[in-house]
């Protein structure tokens, strides 16, 4: 039960996966939800398990094919910062290419310099920087295997692709809005949810993605509400589409940092959507309308997820669970990691507590993981006006302190169960915003430096070569287009 954008994307899994003893009911909230645009890789796995390729996701009106996001303003007025992702650098015998860069950097007095003698290696965001555009490489062997381009979308037209896709004979769908709950006194679970269209739903499970379902109940907790607002210090969400196509040569999204919020502009096919995530403190309704236009929709913004999210029978996804905002589309992708979790622990039986506890553990898992990144890159600014201060000098979580500490003692990177996000991207993060490890690997003192620069410089070459060859983002997609990807 709720809102399209979010429903769909977890009937789909599901509609895909029933067991011939399964029945479901989408009850899909009726009301349009503003404009919204989602960025999703390529190769996420939770379209692979839907079966859903480039051909598809291009078919969409409003999709276009972008390598990342631009961070503008992080580390200064005029700083710009390319995060893509990325597969891992090659290491060279068995070392990491920043941890040689490290030594050369320290050993010539020049800590500072890291970043840049690291940038050559960052192919996919060069690819980027330069507005060009490729898809990744199966070969291992190429540079281009490091590529992992994304799609644009409109999230309202993302839903409905799900929905005109996985829908099945099997799964009832209903307009409507939950208007009661009724709770069995003895056990606690919902028994009954009543509809504002007059029907009522009977069901063994119930799953509430919006939170529609949790409002009319007691059995949410708000005890069990991890706030992160400390980290992200903003309260308001406004949205809005902007007329126009986007430029040719401004393909991809930009997260630009300004004060007292960060404005998110992700280009589409034929406008752009305009995301401000802000402190209404900082700035007036009629600055943050002026920034991210007129005519959208504002909305409260409270950062945090749930620590127990399925209790009884009562499962609790998307909105209803977590809330970390647009920025590098953190909600599309913790309802992604969702409702993979729970197609893999898709009941069988009534009696579900070995299931939800296992659930409750892996959704508590994701939602760390995707907190810590999106708050990474704004512990780690520049800025100077109060509420970036404030995010900075916010306490983090201890998982994201320890990989901070880890990579600033001795540049490892601390990888933790069930990964989401690229061991290359937590990297080039951490130096591109300027962090310098105090010692580099032991290892790499074993390096003759002299043999070695020639090897990277080689390397180098290579991905320089690559980039040479790649053609300009519009006869990239035009090259594609003529072998069918449209």
């Amino acid at each position: 039960m709720g809102k399209s954008h979010e429903l769909w994307p977890v009937a789909a899994l599901l509609g895909k996966n029933l067991t011939a003893d399964m029945e479901l009911i989408a009850v899909e909230e009726p009301e349009a939800y503003g404009p919204a645009a989602i960025t999703i890789r390529l190769d996420d796995p939770f379209l692979v398990r839907l079966g859903i390729g480039a051909e598809a996701l291009l078919r969409v009106d409003s999709a276009i094919l972008a390598l990342g996001t631009e961070l503008r303003g992080w580390r200064g007025d005029h700083s710009r910062f390319f995060l893509t992702g990325s597969g891992d650098l090659p290491e060279v015998e068995d070392i990491a290419i920043h941890q040689i860069m490290l030594r050369a950097a320290l050993t010539y007095d020049q800590p500072e310099r890291l970043a840049y003698l690291y940038q050559p290696f960052r192919l996919p965001a060069r690819i980027a920087e330069a507005g060009k555009f490729a898809f990744q490489s199966s070969d291992p062997r190429s540079p281009l295997s490091m590529m992992r381009p994304t799609v644009h979308l409109d999230r309202s037209h993302y839903a409905a692709l799900l929905k005109n896709s996985f829908s099945t004979d099997r799964m009832d769908i209903v307009e409507a809005r939950p208007k009661a709950v009724r709770v069995s006194a003895d056990s606690g679970t919902i028994v009954r949810v009543e509809l504002d269209n007059g029907r009522a739903i009977d069901a063994d499970l119930y799953i509430d993605v919006s939170g529609a379902v949790s409002g009319l109940t007691k059995l949410a907790s708000s005890s069990d509400w991890h706030s992160i607002s400390d980290g992200l210090p903003f309260d308001r969400l406004l949205a809005a589409e902007k007329a126009g196509e986007p430029p040719k040569w401004d393909r991809h999204e930009v997260a630009q940092a300004i004060k007292g919020g960060l404005l998110i502009t992700t280009p589409l096919r034929k406008t752009s959507i305009a995301q401000l995530v802000c402190a209404s403190s900082a700035m007036t309704s009629e600055e943050q309308q002026d920034l991210a236009g007129y005519g959208g929709n504002a909305m409260v913004f409270e950062p945090g997820y749930l620590r127990q999210p399925w209790t009884g029978n009562l499962v609790r996804l998307g909105s209803a669970s977590s809330c970390f905002g647009p920025f590098l589309s953190a909600d599309t992708t913790m309802l992604h990691r969702q409702a993979a979790i729970f197609t893999d622990h898709m009941p069988v039986r009534l009696e579900m507590t070995v299931e939800a506890r296992e659930y409750n553990r892996r959704h508590l898992i994701a939602a760390q993981q995707i907190r810590d990144f999106v708050q990474l890159p704004f512990a780690l600014s520049h800025r100077g006006d109060k509420a970036w201060i404030g995010v900075r000098d916010s306490k983090l979580s201890e998982s994201l302190t320890i990989r901070l500490d880890q990579f600033r003692s001795r540049g490892r990177f601390v990888a933790f169960e069930s990964e989401i996000f690229d061991q290359q991207s937590w990297i080039d993060l951490m130096i591109g915003f300027g962090i310098v490890p105090e010692r580099y690997d032991p290892m790499a003192q074993s390096l003759d430096m002299t043999t070695m620069a020639r090897r990277l410089k080689k390397l180098s070459s290579a991905f320089g070569q690559a980039l040479a060859t790649i053609p300009a983002y519009e006869e990239a997609i035009g090259a594609a287009s003529a072998i069918g990807l449209d």
